[in-house]
Formats: C-alpha cells, sequence, structure tokens
C-alpha cells in the first residue's frame, strides 16, 4: 500500500484535533515505510504500541471535550471510541499473524477509522466544539463592562 496523503475533506477546523489526526496518518506511513523496507516485529509491536496509547489519549480528549460542552451525540460518539479500542485490542492479540495478513488488517483498520471516524464523527464533533467556543467569546464579550 502506499502512503496516506492528507485529505482536505478529514480537516475538521478544529487545530487540536486535527494534529492529533495528523500524528495518526505520519505514524501509519511510518509503519508502511517499515514494512516495505523489512518487515520486522519490532515494526508491529511498535504500531500497536502507538495505536492503543493514541487511542486512549485521542478519545479521552475528545470526551473531556464534549463533556465539558454538553455534546448531544456525546453516546454515540463514545460508543465509536470503544468500537475502535476493542478492534485495536483484538488485532494487538493478532499481531504474530502473517506479516501481508496483518498489515492488510492494520490498514484496514486505519482507513475504516479515518473514513467513518475522522471524516463524519470528528467532524461533527468539531462543528459543536467551534460552534460553542463561539458562544462561550461571544458571551465573555457582552459581559464586558
Amino acid at each position: 500500500m502506499s502512503q496516506l496523503v492528507w485529505d482536505p475533506e478529514w480537516e475538521t477546523g478544529y487545530p487540536a484535533i486535527d494534529e492529533q489526526h495528523r500524528r495518526l496518518i505520519s505514524e501509519f506511513n511510518d509503519f508502511l515505510d517499515a514494512v516495505n523496507r523489512d518487515f520486522h516485529a519490532a515494526h508491529v509491536a511498535n504500531l500497536i504500541e502507538f495505536l492503543l496509547d493514541f487511542l486512549d489519549e485521542h478519545c479521552e480528549e475528545e470526551e473531556f471535550r464534549m463533556r465539558a460542552t454538553n455534546y448531544p451525540r456525546l453516546a454515540e460518539h463514545m460508543a465509536f471510541h470503544e468500537h475502535l479500542r476493542s478492534t485495536a485490542k483484538a488485532l494487538a492479540n493478532t499481531s504474530n499473524k502473517d506479516h501481508e495478513v496483518f498489515t492488510e488488517e492494520v490498514t484496514a483498520f486505519v482507513l475504516d477509522w479515518i473514513e467513518r471516524h475522522v471524516k463524519v464523527e470528528d467532524n461533527l464533533m468539531a462543528k459543536h466544539l467551534i460552534q460553542h467556543s463561539k458562544k462561550e467569546s461571544k458571551s465573555k464579550l457582552e459581559a464586558r463592562p
């Protein structure tokens, strides 16, 4: 598989979230480079460790922001997060598979994450966060003497 190139459709408009998504793509591309050069179990271990850590960090941050702004789709979004976490853990438990099969599974996971979660769910959430931020800024300005 060739490298993923950042697609403007993945842009949420919320810088902290977009930066994390870019980091996900960068790490995935590093994994693909390593696999294409010389597949080694260490490459798999590094990517799995990154995915598990990244998911915890990324999901916790999003969930904090959603709770803080009373995001109306919090439960649905958290269900997506739980699905991502459980899928990543399942991948970690099967990382000793044939490297081609495993690489295809990881690729499918990351692409699905981007297409279904980043492109759809995270964009909806980001719109809410941006709108909430604008309302909060406006009310602060209106409250000034």
